[in-house]
């Protein structure tokens, strides 16, 4: 039973562009930075990744979702909160480079590499 079900969430995953993780995984730095990064959960529309990570810092945790485009190496802000996840509000920001160095060009490096 157990080998049927696994074999039903991967076909849903595979066919919704879902990836399941499990537990969260590191998002490694390249600068120095007193938080640490975890990648939440991604799905793909077409050429379009959607993230949802979580950095936590010393004093806070906070949530966030991007939109990356791995073709041109840009990303987008969709929300931001830090009372979770389902907190959300998708307010969507205009494309952006990524500065290397930043937290947002180490997401979008480790998530293109990942795909």
């Amino acid at each position: 039973m157990r080998k049927i079900l696994a074999s039903v969430s991967i076909a849903v995953m595979a066919f919704t562009g879902t990836s399941a993780l499990g537990a969260e995984v590191t998002i490694p730095r390249t600068m120095a930075d007193k938080g640490k990064y975890f990648l939440m959960e991604k799905t793909k529309n077409g050429e379009i990744i959607t993230t949802l990570h979580k950095r936590v810092g010393v004093n806070e945790t906070g949530y966030s979702k991007t939109e990356i485009n791995c073709r041109t190496m840009q990303y987008r802000d969709m929300g931001y909160s830090e009372d979770g996840p389902d907190k959300i509000k998708a307010v969507p920001g205009k494309w952006t480079d990524v500065l290397t160095g930043s937290s947002k060009s180490d997401l979008v490096s480790f998530v293109c590499r990942r795909k």
